[in-house]
């Protein structure tokens, strides 16, 4: 099944040079999850990146269904 995945700001540079607008699109197996599609790139995955799925904050195993957007970013602290 074919998924998104969006990394913004800095995350950006994880992604393959041929990424269009910071999104890549992946064909990946049934069962897959948040964690499953956002662990395969080099980003923090604690309290340092916020990860969403549609737009919502979900459980990192909740499984994804097609046409996803898990969308990845730096948590910015602010004052």
């Amino acid at each position: 099944m074919l998924i998104y995945v969006k990394m913004l700001a800095n995350y950006r540079a994880v992604l393959p040079p041929d990424a269009k607008h910071g999104m890549v699109e992946l064909d990946v197996p049934e069962g897959t999850t948040v964690y499953d599609a956002v662990s395969r790139y080099p980003i923090p995955l604690n309290d340092e990146s916020v990860v969403v799925l549609n737009g919502l904050t979900v459980d990192m195993n909740t499984p994804l269904q097609a046409g996803d957007t898990v969308t990845a970013f730096s948590a910015i602290a602010g004052g």
